[in-house]
């Protein structure tokens, strides 16, 4: 079947540039702060020299052949599991936005952690996220116990597969995965980590990394370089480097366990040299990551990548252009989790009606990227000739059979301008901001059994006491 795609670089920049990526790992390496990092390095052969590592090409070798090309992510009841392979694209929101453009007051306040739970609710709801994020890192969580509490408040409210960027120790994986499970699926979330740029690795990055290749819980590790601060100024050079990075993330991995579950960041981040806030869109980003993307293919593994936010601080004309544009980019690409829908304010804001928003939008690039299947072609060739020139299709089986095979939005208006004056001539923020509110005032779509709640609220008291 046809589908629609973007392509950068064909099979020869690919290989190109991952010799590039090797060429970096070998000299000048990396620097690894994680000391059972560097131990399984040396034992498989890279050159350690303090915490600089230099990563023979060989590593790079054995890890891409152990690594999964496809895995599940189970939900914990009511959905698909999300299959984690090329060729597949999930969407999902985005983690730890210090800020939420209140529903009701459409104020810009502080999120908590009721928000981690009514956009989690509001996502459950959604056919086109297809996994869901916290959006929110709430001031009024407890301290220590972040993790747990978020992780907690997520499990409450969506059975869909979750992503998590937690900062908490290796040992409170095990914690969450016991979470997991008592909400009714173990093997349900993702985890994402990141390295620190330019070639470094910290110590906690990797301890997840190794801590869920323990527990065979699939990781994301990604980088964040940006070109003139920690990467050079360069698209190329930045695409290279954080290869690099990702690339040290997939070895440690793999020699903690071979066949460990694992999805290569394909973010690349740019930054404002006018103002040094880092941009989520512009087309340095969305050329990068599609690189990005281009390289995940050329190994067989799944991707990550970016879509559907904004750096607009309001729910505004350059929000709705910016969200459009990097999710249809982003779906072009064919990262496998395209995430940060709904991000506003680059990545510092969330809110209701964003996510509504580019839910609608997943819809529509979903539509587009479908193609147009030639599989029934000669059928249509039959009801062309059956209707004749002239003739009306409106009552023919042949439309009744197919006429939802055309996409058909829900939020954004295609009536003529009468009915929409008629119906209150709503503009696009009203409509979602009403339809938010409905599916707020409406009985959840997703509940635990009290007992599980019990459950998961002791294990959070407790983590409140570490």
């Amino acid at each position: 079947m046809s589908t629609a795609a973007v392509r950068m670089w064909g099979s020869d920049d690919c290989e190109r540039a991952h010799e590039a990526t090797l060429a970096v790992l070998a000299d000048p390496g990396v620097v690894v702060q994680n000391a059972r990092a560097r131990e399984l390095l040396a034992a498989a052969g890279a050159k350690v020299d303090g915490s600089r590592v230099s990563i023979p090409a060989t590593l790079v070798k054995e890890a891409l052949e152990t690594a999964p090309r496809s895995f599940p992510v189970k939900s914990r009841g009511g959905h698909e599991s999300l299959v984690m392979e090329q060729g597949n694209v999930y969407y999902g929101t985005g983690g730890d936005c210090l800020y939420i453009r209140d529903l009701d007051s459409g104020d810009r306040r502080r999120a908590r952690l009721d928000d981690v739970e009514s956009l989690a609710a509001l996502s459950e709801r959604l056919p086109g996220i297809d996994f869901v994020m916290s959006m929110s890192l709430p001031e009024d969580a407890p301290e220590p116990g972040t993790d747990v509490a978020v992780f907690a408040a997520l499990l409450r409210s969506t059975c869909k597969p979750l992503l998590i960027c937690p900062v908490c120790t290796p040992e409170t994986m095990t914690v969450l995965q016991r979470m997991a499970g008592l909400a009714g699926e173990p093997n349900s979330f993702i985890l994402y980590a990141m390295s620190s740029p330019p070639l470094m690795h910290s110590e906690e990055a990797l301890g997840r990394v190794m801590a869920c290749a323990e527990l065979t819980i699939p990781v994301v590790y990604s980088a964040g370089a940006c070109g003139g601060f920690s990467a050079p100024a360069s698209r190329s050079a930045v695409v290279v480097n954080s290869n690099a990075e990702v690339f040290t993330g997939l070895v440690v991995s793999q020699l903690v366990k071979p066949g460990a579950p694992f999805i290569l960041g394909s973010t690349a981040p740019s930054m404002s040299m006018r103002t040094s806030n880092i941009v989520y869109n512009s087309p340095n980003t969305m050329a990068m990551q599609q690189a990005l993307c281009d390289l995940g293919r050329h190994v067989g593994l799944p991707t990550f990548n970016i879509g559907g936010c904004s750096d607009s601080k309001a729910l505004d004309g350059q929000w709705a252009a910016e969200a459009a544009v990097s999710l249809a980019l982003a779906g072009l690409a064919g990262g496998t989790l395209v995430h940060d829908l709904g991000y506003l304010e680059s990545g510092l804001q969330s809110s209701h009606e964003s996510i509504l928003f580019t839910d609608e939008l997943v819809g529509y690039v979903r539509a587009y990227v479908g193609g147009v299947p030639l599989d029934d072609i000669e059928a249509a060739v039959d009801e062309i000739r059956a209707a004749g020139p002239g003739g009306d299709h409106l009552s023919r089986p042949y439309t009744r059979k197919h006429f939802r095979d055309f996409w058909q939005p829900t939020l954004l208006d295609q009536r003529v301008h009468d009915r929409w004056q008629r119906d209150g001539s709503m503009g696009l923020r009203d409509r979602l901001a009403a339809k938010a509110r409905q599916l707020r005032s409406e009985p959840p779509a997703f509940q635990l059994d009290t007992a599980v709640i019990d459950e998961l609220d002791a294990i959070t008291s407790a983590a409140k006491a570490i």
